[in-house]
């Protein structure tokens, strides 16, 4: 019997001939999200290097440049919080109508304090090290919460990493290690004398980035299949980061001089001091965006392109040479990033999984 399909505005099933059983036509597969013509993905994509890329810069503008280093970082790091979760409470609205989400499982909802504590310390971290160290520098060295998630992912998580990820890792050290050589000569060879500086900048990134690697870990490790939408849960991560912010200040000497009317929260603000934390409350709120419309090898693009965007707007912006070694050693932490996704060859020998 010929193999029928049903006609558009009837009930009816008319054949289709050559086949041998009665089929349904399938409806056409749907078009992907855009956006302006453009496909979400890749507006995400280059939001996504926009961000990476002008939040490095930006913070590095506001640490070095004369008359924009006057505001208190921590001030910063509670106000990007603020803007965070204000977003979400917008989104929650709009979207459910209500935030009793956030506060359904006050257990679950208490979980996120840890993580929110570690995110804190670790953006209080990344702006002491952009105030000693070059956007490139700095951008690459982050790089290093990878080689901490492998480790952290095999300690606390019972992983198994396979040759691609521990490869990687290698390779991404290597990479750092060789940015900071060469950034090392490059400093003596001009000269430079804040070589204490410079190593107090290497010190405080490499603990951010093990700090945001414990974070997400741990983030995975305690909420895996917990039910709990995503901007419920940064909601929740934004409360508690502002919470415990706002207690450090209190705490600081920078919080006593507030007190005493010494100072104010927004000393020393300026348009690019507000261009900057709102660019790093973007970035926290780009996650899930990128989570649901980018796929891995995407954000793997980004981040290598937001590095060498990095790079080469710190040569203009910044007077910063770019020299064969760092640029080797940037190479190496770009491939070692598709390699340790399992997204890249390494000398024929090993081969990307088939999916």
């Amino acid at each position: 019997m010929a193999a029928r399909i049903r006609t558009a505005g009837s009930g009816e099933v008319q054949p289709i001939a050559g086949r041998g059983k009665d089929v349904e036509a399938q409806a056409p597969a749907q078009a992907p999200p855009s956006l302006f013509g453009i496909e979400l993905r890749y507006l995400v994509c280059g939001m996504l290097v926009l961000q990476n890329t002008g939040a490095v810069l930006l913070m590095r503008y506001t640490r070095s440049m004369p008359g924009e280093t006057e505001y208190m970082t921590q001030t910063a790091v509670i106000m990007q919080e603020v803007i965070k979760g204000l977003t979400c409470i917008l989104l929650l609205l709009k979207g459910e109508g209500t935030l009793s989400s956030a506060w359904a499982k006050p257990g679950e909802a208490l979980k996120t304090s840890v993580p929110a504590l570690l995110y804190l310390v670790q953006n209080n971290l990344q702006y002491v090290a952009v105030g000693y160290l070059d956007a490139a520098t700095y951008t690459v060295s982050y790089q290093s919460k990878i080689i901490w998630s492998g480790m952290l992912s095999v300690l606390l998580l019972g992983r198994r990493l396979g040759p691609h990820k521990w490869l990687g890792i290698t390779l991404l050290a290597g990479g750092v290690a060789a940015v900071q050589i060469a950034g090392s000569k490059q400093a003596a060879q001009s000269g430079d004398e804040d070589a204490a500086g410079k190593a107090v900048g290497l010190v405080a990134i490499i603990l951010a980035a093990m700090v945001s690697a414990l974070a997400g870990v741990y983030f995975e490790k305690i909420l895996k299949g917990a039910k709990v939408g995503l901007w419920t849960r940064n909601l929740q991560l934004a409360f508690y980061s502002v919470l415990v912010g706002y207690g450090k200040l209190a705490s600081s000497p920078q919080g006593e001089a507030l007190r005493a009317g010494r100072t104010s929260f927004f000393y020393g603000y300026t348009r690019m001091t507000w261009c900057c934390v709102a660019m790093n409350a973007f970035g926290g709120l780009l996650v899930g965006t990128v989570i649901k419309y980018a796929d891995a090898v995407m954000k793997d693009v980004a981040l290598g392109s937001s590095i060498v965007c990095s790079s080469l707007a710190s040569t203009i912006l910044f007077d910063f040479e770019l020299n064969a070694a760092f640029a080797a050693g940037i190479a190496a932490v770009i491939y070692s990033v598709f390699l340790y996704g399992q997204r890249a060859h390494c000398c024929g020998a090993l081969t990307p999984p088939e999916n």
